[in-house]
């Protein structure tokens, strides 16, 4: 009996494991061509490479007349992604 619980838990280990695993994409551009470089990003295991449509970097800008802070989105382009792994 204690054999079968113990598979239980060890199955059920195996199983929320493999649900929260991270998993990198790898990305290309298709709107403007593609520089070359290796543009990847992690996601978590709940998101596919393919949903991935639009890609860019934030940049942290401060105000210097009042000190607030905000992000800036640059360099948006939409973009192909696959799992990095294949």
């Amino acid at each position: 009996m204690k054999k079968k619980a113990l598979y239980a838990v060890a199955a059920l280990c195996m199983v929320l494991a493999a649900c929260g695993k991270e998993h990198q994409c790898k990305c290309t551009t298709t709107d403007v061509p593609d520089d070359g470089l290796l543009k990847l990003m992690t996601i978590d295991g709940g998101m596919s490479c393919d949903d991935i449509q639009t890609m860019g970097y934030e940049v942290h800008v401060v105000d210097s007349t009042d000190g607030s802070h905000s992000l800036t989105r640059i360099e948006m382009h939409e973009v192909s992604c696959r799992d990095y792994a294949d």
